[in-house]
């Protein structure tokens, strides 16, 4: 355990009941910093619509005058009427550190509070990504534990650090707590520079992208190894991402088996909520049918599977028993959509096969984006098939 460590802080907030600093928002006029963020995107709508009194948004680069009916002015302008508020507080809707830097500097200028989008989530009760904030909070606090375990079982002092900080979230309520441990996007899955935080790719890799999209993954896999690559096997069943996935460059990747089929532990209808961007996912009043497969009986040999399935991620590794436990590849598995995703992604992989080397990072400054990363080897490195 590092010297500044945030295990003493999470086991205080295990003891402790929910936090009550964000219950100030329901008396206040809210103004929503970065209306035209990422996650104001998401939750800008469902906030207003749960009943948070939205009455500015300050953005210094848009062209409206409006955003979800609210008024939007420049920080300059803010800070002048911010007197004229009643009770005003600032909602940090941004996600990276300059956006967040200014809306600081201009909550001190104008003599208002500034929150982060989270503590406004656990006003209203509002989602964090399939459950509510207050759900993961209650979740977490069941399974104290548990999590106690799994950070003993990582295999590196920033694994456990970050773990510790997404548990700190989802208890606490500020996203703040994830700035030391947040890589960003740049390493997520694999790096694509001359130094990565996370898995190196190899020029041989047997790859398996199973939550394909658009085929995102994959073009940075081309683009980090140049091109080269020994197979690739994607699953997406989205109709519209399935299609530009099938299309994915201008010329034909040879080897390359675009599969229009979500992943589980056996073969199966269910019902999809298909929306053509990353949100489709499994749901029960999904509007579309589709069909599920296990990856044992599409793929014969990997060096790398990529997981980001939106919470089937454990059905599905179960679906890759017999891959997994013969192949020995590197996973990189996403395990934040539900509360249990982590706990249940490593306990799948210690039952499929032994001896991995687990770690977790982070690579977004909220919910999102929490990966465990799973390796026959002690290193970041390919596993000899894949150099």
């Amino acid at each position: 355990m590092t010297e500044t460590s945030l295990r003493p802080r999470l086991l205080e907030a295990f003891a402790s009941p929910a936090p009550t600093t964000q219950d100030v928002l329901k008396d206040s006029d809210i103004v929503a910093f970065g209306p035209e963020s990422f996650l104001a995107s998401f939750h800008l709508s469902l906030m207003i619509a749960a009943g948070a009194r939205v009455v500015l948004c300050v953005d210094d680069f848009t062209a409206k005058t409006e955003i979800q009916g609210v008024p939007v002015v420049r920080t300059a302008d803010f800070i002048a009427r911010a007197g004229g508020l009643r009770r005003p507080a600032i909602v940090d809707f941004t996600s990276y550190p300059l956006p967040q830097a200014m809306c600081r500097r201009a909550g001190e200028a104008a003599g208002v509070p500034v929150f982060t989008l989270t503590h406004l989530q656990a006003a209203y009760d509002g989602p964090a990504v399939y459950q509510t904030v207050r759900t993961m909070r209650e979740l977490t606090l069941r399974r104290a534990d548990d999590w106690l375990a799994l950070a003993n079982r990582l295999a590196d002092d920033f694994s456990r650090e970050t773990l510790y900080a997404a548990l700190l979230l989802r208890l606490q309520f500020d996203r703040n707590v994830l700035r030391p441990v947040n890589l960003w996007g740049r390493d997520e899955y694999f790096g694509v520079g001359a130094q990565s935080e996370t898995f190196v790719p190899g020029n041989a890799e047997h790859f398996v992208d199973c939550g394909a999209h658009r085929g995102t993954v994959i073009q940075k896999l081309l683009g980090a190894t140049g091109g080269r690559y020994a197979s690739l096997h994607a699953f997406e069943p989205d109709e519209a991402n399935h299609a530009a996935l099938a299309q994915l460059t201008p010329v034909a990747l040879p080897d390359f088996h675009p599969h229009k089929f979500a992943v589980s532990d056996r073969r199966e209808t269910l019902r999809f909520s298909e929306t053509g961007t990353m949100a489709s996912h499994v749901s029960a009043e999904g509007n579309v049918s589709i069909e599920a497969v296990r990856i044992d009986d599409f793929v014969e040999h990997a060096t790398f599977v990529k997981m980001d399935v939106e919470g089937y991620e454990p059905r599905a590794l179960r679906g890759a028993e017999r891959l997994i436990a013969n192949s020995r590849p590197r996973l990189a598995i996403a395990s934040y959509h539900y509360a249990d995703d982590l706990l249940d992604v490593v306990s799948t992989i210690d039952d499929i096969a032994e001896g991995y080397t687990i770690r977790m990072r982070q690579h977004y400054n909220y919910f999102y984006d929490s990966i465990i990363y799973a390796s026959p080897r002690a290193d970041w490195l390919p596993v000899d098939a894949a150099r």
